[in-house]
């Protein structure tokens, strides 16, 4: 379980690219895990979308950095984001971090579903049957989870069907084996006790602090666990005193770990020790990535 931190405003990116750097000069090697929609790509977080080809370039070139592994993490499925995302050496993490696919390597399930996914499949089919057929509401069935989609279009019905998924859940998950996850125009209904800090956790079990030096940059709320389960595995896990923390007032020669970045257009409380205001500044780091591997690293 991770421990509870006290949330702070990061600092804009801009303004620590200098002690990035070092920190980057500083490691040898980076495990780089981006979050998928409203990190790399804008837009219906439902709709197939792919990167620009700018920055599929810009992946290519970090996956080619003998230093880099660079993971894709989303709540859509790997297959799908295979399909969308194209680069040679790309690791991905799917449906919320229920699918792991290493570069090169099958998928494999770090969760065994067979205990719930029955549960699942009748919460979506009973579900169906409580929509208003003339409502812009809809279901979407992930394998791990089910998400009902309510676009502010929906109004009141969306609203009400908010509501009957949440009824509909109390009532069948006697076993309280199911969480639901609320988002800004989404509720997915789907395994609990594993979330994408579990994930982080899983994904640098084998890596040391002291030598490697990770960054995850994600968009939204289920991201704060992430940011939470690095800082963490940076702060246990080294063999001398945490490194620097991004924004302290520690020694400047002192260099992190772990960065930790939310995109976000405003700041807000957060886990993360940086920020970036949007895809496009995102798309900019990248960038630096791609220069500092290939000229320090």
């Amino acid at each position: 379980m991770l421990k509870a931190v006290e949330l702070e405003y990061p600092r804009h990116l801009s303004e620590e690219m200098d002690r990035v750097s070092r920190a980057l000069g500083s490691t040898v090697g980076v495990r780089l895990f981006l979050d998928y929609d409203g990190t790399l790509v804008s837009g219906p977080r439902d709709a197939p979308l792919r990167p620009s080809e700018g920055v599929l370039e810009k992946l290519r070139r970090l996956c080619e950095a003998e230093e880099f592994s660079v993971f894709i993490i989303s709540s859509r499925s790997v297959e799908e984001l295979r399909l969308l995302v194209d680069v040679p050496g790309l690791g991905f993490i799917g449906r919320r971090g229920f699918e792991i696919a290493m570069p090169g390597l099958p998928v494999h399930h770090p969760v065994e579903k067979s205990a719930a996914s029955e549960l699942i499949h009748r919460i979506e089919l009973e579900m169906s049957g409580l929509l208003d057929s003339a409502s812009e509401a809809r279901l979407e069935n992930r394998g791990y989870s089910v998400v009902l989609h309510t676009p502010g279009s929906a109004g009141e019905a969306g609203r009400k069907a908010v509501q009957r998924l949440a009824e509909l859940v109390k009532r069948l998950d006697t076993a309280r084996i199911l969480e639901m996850l609320y988002g800004d125009s989404t509720v997915e209904v789907g395994i609990a006790g594993w979330s994408k800090g579990d994930v982080l956790s899983h994904m640098l079990a084998d890596a040391d602090p002291d030598i490697v030096l990770t960054i995850y940059v994600g968009d939204d709320v289920t991201d704060e666990d992430a940011f939470a389960a690095v800082a963490l595995w940076s702060n246990e896990n080294a063999d001398t005193e945490p490194w620097f923390m991004v924004g302290s007032d520690g020694d400047d020669e002192y260099v992190s770990g772990a960065i930790t970045v939310l995109v976000t257009d405003k700041p807000r409380a957060s886990l993360a020790s940086l920020f970036v205001r949007d895809i496009h500044e995102v798309h900019e780091f990248l960038s630096s990535l791609s220069a500092i591997a290939a000229g320090v690293l």
